[in-house]
């Protein structure tokens, strides 16, 4: 479980930042994905990069739980496959983005800061594996 915990405690609080940062300063996060989707090789790199993160979690944490653990996996399979899509079809990606309604932005903030809140808290929170100390 060593290795949920500390999946949970880097991606935790990414996913949360970033959904805090998506509704706080929507225009300017439209605004980064404006730019981003306009050029299909960035969208080819975040997608090299997101395959990369993926696959790191995945090798690192490949089960199936009933309980938050799965979470760690479904992020992997989640980033992996996202990765997969944005390098092979970053013409897509980039119609797709260019298309989609801006209440998305919101709705995936929301997602974002559910999913971050949980992984921050069983990162950090009082259910610590065995042979780790709260500090």
């Amino acid at each position: 479980m060593q290795t949920s915990h500390l999946i949970a405690r880097i991606a935790g609080p990414v996913l949360a930042v970033l959904g805090i940062g998506a509704l706080i300063n929507g225009t300017a996060y439209a605004e980064v994905s404006r730019q981003l989707l306009g050029n299909s090789a960035m969208v080819a790199l975040s997608g090299v990069l997101g395959l990369t993160a993926g696959l790191a979690i995945l090798n690192a944490h490949p089960r199936w739980t009933p309980d938050w653990r799965s979470l760690v996996t479904g992020l992997g399979w989640l980033l992996s496959l996202m990765g997969v899509f944005r390098i092979f079809a970053p013409d897509l990606v980039r119609f797709v983005g260019a298309t989609s309604n801006p209440r998305v932005v919101v709705v995936l903030a929301v997602v974002f800061i559910a999913a971050g809140g949980i992984l921050t808290f069983k990162g950090y929170g009082a259910e610590q594996p065995p042979g780790q100390r709260k500090e």
